[in-house]
């Protein structure tokens, strides 16, 4: 299950897959900013790497092996003022567009 703030509204989901190992799933979502801090603080307990970003957004990491095939699934969150953004992507990179997403959305 994938780790959402308790009131989460999904604002804008998109995933884009190709073949049965690669891809990449965003999700954008708000929730009261109580419920973003709790949700965030509670990642490390889940095995989640967090850490601030230069956003002033917790950034928190998980990268685990794909169950099915022999690539690594990653999974990333940003979290800020009311604002989750979580990122899957598994056999290529999404860093460059959750670094453009987080921009675009925290400035």
């Amino acid at each position: 299950m994938r780790p959402a703030p308790d009131s989460a509204r999904l604002v804008l989901g998109c995933d884009w897959f190709a073949g049965d190992a690669t891809g990449l799933l965003v999700l954008i979502s708000t929730a009261s900013p109580a419920d973003v801090a709790a949700a965030a603080a509670s990642l490390t307990a889940d095995g989640f790497t967090c850490a601030s970003s230069d956003s002033g957004a917790q950034r928190c990491e998980l990268v685990t092996p794909h169950s099915q095939y022999p690539v690594d699934v990653k999974e990333t969150i940003v979290a800020r003022d009311g604002v989750w953004v979580y990122v899957e992507s598994s056999n290529l990179d999404g860093t460059p567009l959750l670094d453009e997403i987080v921009q675009g959305i925290f400035g």
